[in-house]
């Protein structure tokens, strides 16, 4: 029954205006009937005091009973609610006007009544009452001269048996009893109010709460929420927060989505690239195996030359397969340094200068100064310009060309590799930078590649915070080019 936030406030606040309510009527009572009885104590201080003046109370230092008979018939009539007690000097009850069976004390504390006497006390002011032993009430009292013996008190009880009943008294009282339903009814509308402010307040998070719900049993719900400020309050600020948490929790579904897809077509990739080269290593090995006695020293060299190309390509698809786990990964850390871009170019080109003229194809250098120093790491920014060149030597063919050009501007310095082999057809152009992805599967067969250079370079070059794009117009030239931030040499 109390199991949303909603019913739970409403159990709260209504717990809160009962209590308030009681509180509330407490302390209106409390409060009205001292005023009652402040209000009775200084409107009647002086009634003992006109008693003693007008009545013989006492007759040769004994009590005037047919006079206080009189008095008390007489007060009966006039003021019901007045009970009269005559004192001895220490409080002892000597006469009063009250029914003798409802007089249950013998004396009454006289301290009240002296403290009264003196005028020096706040109002109101209770004494005992006889007729009860727990119970208090505002009097008036006056001197009684004795002549033989100290004064005595005449003692007034202001309020009869009718006021000592809370329910009679509110009876009783109009006002007492417009303020309590007053009282009652503005709490039942602050009730009300204060339901509806809960409702209005908890619609947002049961709003929320539907959405987390849905969310947890579709992960790619789009969630959109439109009612809330990103400055509010902490509910819009929870609201916002969540769909902040959504958003992200769908980008890393969807990643996850892919990288599954690209890891099942990694597990197909690689399987494909090494069935080949172990098939055909394995076909070698027992060939030569079953036929060594056969085979002539030149054939046994054949074979195992075979052989030993394809371990090559073994190893060669497994080492970056490594390298490329490992800069997904972000395990291998930049080692970076200033150096001179130009001289490390000079250095590749020498490298592959051999293969050129082998394949008769032109590697040249263009640069506008030999002073091209870049901060970068030498070792990976190697790699990425050997698999760029690797990767033009594949499609350029004899008599081909291919440049690598160098420019600074604007505290960078510029890399392009161009070549004019068979070019890239366009809607090819944003794939060529995915894992095992081939423009040319013959030429891939027969080269040993494994589609792993390109995606090499892109993600180095991702670790220095640049980009490398392309360019391409098929069967003229293609163009990779990126980046570097130049150093202060």
């Amino acid at each position: 029954m109390f199991k949303t936030l909603f019913s739970k406030l409403t159990l709260a606040l209504l717990l809160i205006f009962i209590l308030l309510s009681i509180l509330t009527v407490s302390v209106t009572f409390i409060a009205t009937n001292l005023y009652q009885q402040e209000v009775m104590q200084k409107l009647n201080g002086e009634v003992a005091s006109h008693i003693v003046k007008e009545t013989e109370l006492l007759k040769n230092d004994r009590v005037n009973h047919p006079a206080l008979h009189k008095l008390f018939r007489s007060l009966m009539v006039l003021n019901p609610n007045l009970e009269i007690y005559l004192l001895d000097h220490e409080g002892g009850i000597l006469a009063f006007s009250a029914p003798v069976w409802k007089v249950v004390r013998l004396s009454v504390d006289i301290e009240p009544l002296n403290r009264y006497l003196s005028g020096q006390t706040i109002l109101p002011l209770q004494g005992e009452d006889p007729r009860d032993f727990s119970r208090t009430k505002v009097f008036s009292v006056a001197p009684v001269p004795f002549e033989n013996q100290p004064n005595g008190y005449l003692y007034v009880i202001l309020g009869g048996e009718e006021y000592d009943s809370i329910v009679e008294r509110i009876k009783n009282s109009y006002i007492l009893m417009s303020s309590l339903l007053v009282t009652g009814m503005g709490m039942l509308v602050l009730f009300v109010v204060g339901l509806l402010l809960f409702a209005g307040l908890t619609r947002r998070l049961k709003k929320l709460s539907t959405s987390v719900s849905d969310f947890e049993a579709d992960p790619e719900l789009v969630l959109t929420f439109t009612n809330y400020r990103n400055k509010g309050d902490e509910i819009d600020k929870l609201t916002a927060a969540f769909q902040t948490m959504a958003l992200k929790i769908q980008h890393q579904f969807n990643d996850l989505q892919t990288t599954d897809h690209l890891r099942r077509e990694l597990v197909a990739n690689v399987s494909h690239d090494l069935r080949t080269p172990l098939a055909t290593l394995q076909g070698y090995i027992e060939t030569l195996l079953i036929k060594e006695k056969t085979f002539s020293e030149q054939e046994r060299r054949t074979y195992l030359q075979t052989a030993i190309k394809h371990c090559g390509r073994i190893n060669r698809l497994v080492a970056e397969l490594f390298e490329l786990a490992r800069l997904d990964a972000c395990e291998i850390k930049l080692q970076q340094e200033v150096f001179n871009l130009a001289e490390l170019v000079e250095d590749i080109v020498q490298k592959f200068s051999l293969h050129s003229q082998k394949n008769n194809i032109q590697l040249q250098i263009s640069y506008d100064s030999t002073e091209l120093f870049v901060y970068a790491d030498i070792g990976l920014i190697e790699r990425v310009l050997e698999n760029l060149l690797e990767n033009s030597f594949r499609f350029v063919p004899q008599g081909g060309e291919i440049i690598i050009a160098l420019a600074g501007y604007d505290q960078k310095i510029q890399v392009k590799v161009s070549d004019n082999g068979i070019g890239i057809p366009e809607p090819e152009l944003p794939l060529i930078f995915d894992r095992f992805y081939q423009l040319d599967k013959n030429r891939h067969a027969e080269n040993g590649n494994g589609g792993l250079g390109l995606a090499i370079v892109k993600r180095i070059i991702e670790l220095h915070s640049s980009i490398i794009n392309v360019t391409s117009d098929p069967g003229r030239d293609t163009t990779f080019s990126f980046t570097l931030p130049a150093g202060i040499h």
